[in-house]
């Protein structure tokens, strides 16, 4: 075939795979989107290479998937058009540069959580992270993807800064300040951490949630932090939600503990590795970490965090449970909390989100944390209706820059060998889905089921409108994955 003949010139013939058997594990991923196997993959080893690639397939008017992770949980990878190709940015896996002055760390797209964290944790920092994400995710990928770091301060709102991309137009870019042209020479003070610009644009904005539409990203510049020198957990159980609601703006606006976090019972057991467990843990449970980090005065920094939850916070609510250790979990845990949190999931253990059930199904979005009630209550409520069992949901929600908002994460567990279970969380999570948009509910996340739904109200159809303006300047022959989003 040309195309292969071409792709091969670009990245080398032993770089490119078309085996059945190999487009079969590329044709599908832990979600419930369809199948479709790809025409052929492509493994790049650098930004030339994916240029090169890019300029190929705009000549053909060939789609390319982008994919820098080895495990997918949302359908973005699937094609959606036929005789498309995969771009595999795994093997560039380069931790670039760790700055640890301005604690920042430079990666390319297919670095993951285990190899960054491992490499960190040598210099005495880690990265800010996700709830116990998959050992093999990709570090870009997850914040692309506005995932939210359990550390919910405001300086970990945005956790990716400049980033070098290739738009599917065919053209190199750099973001932020790191289009400074003397950008990490001696004597520059432009250090690309500032996301702004290049002019008066914010092309980070563009990226974030664009799915591979507009560009692909060939390296990034990520917030690190340092590893604390102290750490104390504290627990709030409740039997409703609303129960935490207040108390957990109170530690938001204090500035009170560096991760925080709402969970049901059965998210609980699954963070402590252990689903038999959701039965003697409580309904619900507030998670607080506080942290003394060593460039300070870290036990003061304990101190007067510690001091805030036992006397103002337990005048200002009486009734509310604070503990130090959690009723129903096994002895060690809020220790064993604190070092996890900040850790990938162990890649020698089955996946936490997949040892209840085989898998989940999960229906993320945005929310003040005011209204978070009301989202359970509907949740609830349409999963009662198809008699699926609440017991079986998993909730996680999870505060965003100082309680400016929040996101709001819901698991349905189910047995993926199981044909009636999928076809019932399908229908369960389509109907969820309808029912949140309907209340409020932000969807800045747009997977595969979620842009039908959203996209499709009246009221989006002047943002729709301009997306596609977007992606006509960016990716004039739309080759990079059509049918993402709302194109």
């Amino acid at each position: 075939m040309i195309l292969q003949e071409e792709l091969a010139n670009a990245v080398g013939a032993e770089y490119i795979f078309d085996d059945p058997k190999i487009l079969e594990e590329y044709s599908k991923d832990y979600s419930l989107t369809p199948p479709q196997k790809p025409l052929v993959i492509v493994k790049v080893k650098n930004a030339d290479e994916v240029l090169k690639v890019i300029l190929s397939a705009n000549d053909d008017g060939i789609p390319i998937y982008p994919s820098s992770s080895k495990v997918h949980f949302y359908g973005g990878t699937i094609p959606r058009k036929d005789g498309a190709i995969i771009m595999d940015l795994s093997d560039m896996d380069r931790i670039v540069e760790i700055d640890e002055m301005n604690r920042w760390v430079h990666i390319e797209p297919g670095v993951t959580w285990e190899q960054l964290q491992s490499e960190l944790e040598k210099k005495g920092f880690r990265s800010v992270i996700p709830l116990l994400p998959h050992a093999d995710r990709s570090v870009l990928m997850d914040w692309l993807e506005r995932e939210q770091p359990t550390a919910c301060k405001f300086e970990y709102g945005e956790m990716v800064a400049s980033m070098w991309v290739v738009w599917g137009l065919g053209e190199k870019f750099v973001t932020g300040s790191a289009a400074v042209n003397t950008f990490r020479q001696p004597g520059c003070y432009a250090d690309g951490v500032n996301m702004q610009g290049p002019g008066t644009l914010d092309f980070w904005r563009f990226l974030q949630g664009s799915q591979g539409t507009l560009g692909i990203v060939a390296k990034g510049i990520c917030k690190i932090e340092h590893l604390p020198a102290k750490t104390k957990t504290f627990f709030f159980p409740a039997k409703e939600v609303e129960e935490l609601i207040n108390p957990f703006y109170g530690l938001g606006h204090r500035y009170v503990g560096n991760e925080r976090l709402i969970v049901n019972h059965v998210t609980a057991a699954g963070i402590l590795g252990d689903y038999n467990l959701k039965s003697s843990l409580p309904n619900w449970v507030a998670i607080t970490v506080l942290a003394g980090l060593p460039v300070g005065r870290p036990q003061e920094m304990l101190e007067y965090q510690i001091d805030y939850i036992h006397n103002e916070l337990k005048k200002s609510f009486p009734n509310l449970v604070i503990a130090e250790k959690l009723e129903g979990a096994p002895a060690g845990s809020e220790e064993r909390l604190a070092r996890i949190l900040t850790k990938p999931w162990p890649r020698e253990k089955l996946y936490w989100k997949h040892a209840y059930k085989g898998n989940c199904q999960e229906l993320i979005f945005m929310s003040p944390l005011r209204r978070v009630p009301e989202f359970v209550s509907i949740t609830f409520e349409v999963a009662k209706s198809y008699d699926y069992p609440t017991d079986d949901i998993g909730v996680y929600i999870q505060p965003v820059e100082d309680m400016r908002a929040c996101q709001i994460d819901f698991m349905f567990h189910y047995n993926p060998k199981n044909p009636t279970e999928v076809e019932l969380v399908r229908k369960i999570n389509k109907e969820a889905l309808i029912r949140v948009v309907n209340f409020g509910g932000y969807f800045n996340r747009i997977y595969d089921g979620v842009g039908e739904i959203v996209y499709g109200l009246p009221r989006a159809q002047g943002y729709v409108n301009y997306i596609r303006r977007v992606k006509k300047l960016f990716d004039p022959n739309e080759i990079l994955s059509p049918g993402k989003l709302c194109f």
